[in-house]
C-alpha cells in the first residue's frame, strides 16, 4: 500500500486489510492484519502478505492525536483523515467492500491510497 496526503506527521497510520467478506468490512473483527506505522507528510509504504490470491480490502486512517481510535464528530463524521482502497468518492457515507475491493493474484500488487480530511 502507498498511502498519500497525511497533513501532518503527528501520530500514526493505521492500516487494516480485509479479506472478501463484504460484511466484514471495516469491522475491528473482520481484520485479516493491522499494521500502524509512523505519519509522514510524504508517501508512506505498508506491506501486507495476502494469504492467498482473491479479493482483498484496505482501510487506514490518520491517528493524528495518538489516542488508538479514529475520531469522529459530534455528527459521526470522521474527524481524522481516511481513506480506502480504489479511493472511491464517498460524500457523507461509509465506503463498501464493493468500493474498496481489489483482485490479488501471484505477484505483487501496488495499491494507492489517499487520505480524505
Amino acid at each position: 500500500m502507498r498511502i498519500h496526503g497525511a497533513r501532518s506527521s503527528n501520530g500514526e497510520l493505521v492500516v487494516a486489510l480485509y479479506g472478501d467478506e463484504a460484511d466484514a468490512f471495516l469491522k475491528k473483527s473482520g481484520r485479516l492484519a493491522r499494521e500502524r506505522v509512523p505519519a509522514r507528510d510524504q508517501a508512506v509504504t505498508v506491506r501486507f502478505e495476502a494469504p492467498r490470491p482473491g479479493l482483498y480490502a484496505v482501510a487506514v486512517y490518520h491517528d493524528e492525536n495518538g489516542n488508538r481510535k479514529f475520531d469522529r464528530t459530534w455528527l459521526g463524521l470522521p474527524a481524522e483523515g481516511f481513506g480506502v482502497s480504489n479511493n472511491p468518492r464517498l460524500g457523507l457515507r461509509a465506503p463498501s467492500h464493493a468500493e474498496a475491493a481489489f483482485h490479488v493474484g501471484g505477484g505483487v500488487t501496488v495499491v494507492d491510497i489517499n487520505l480524505q480530511y
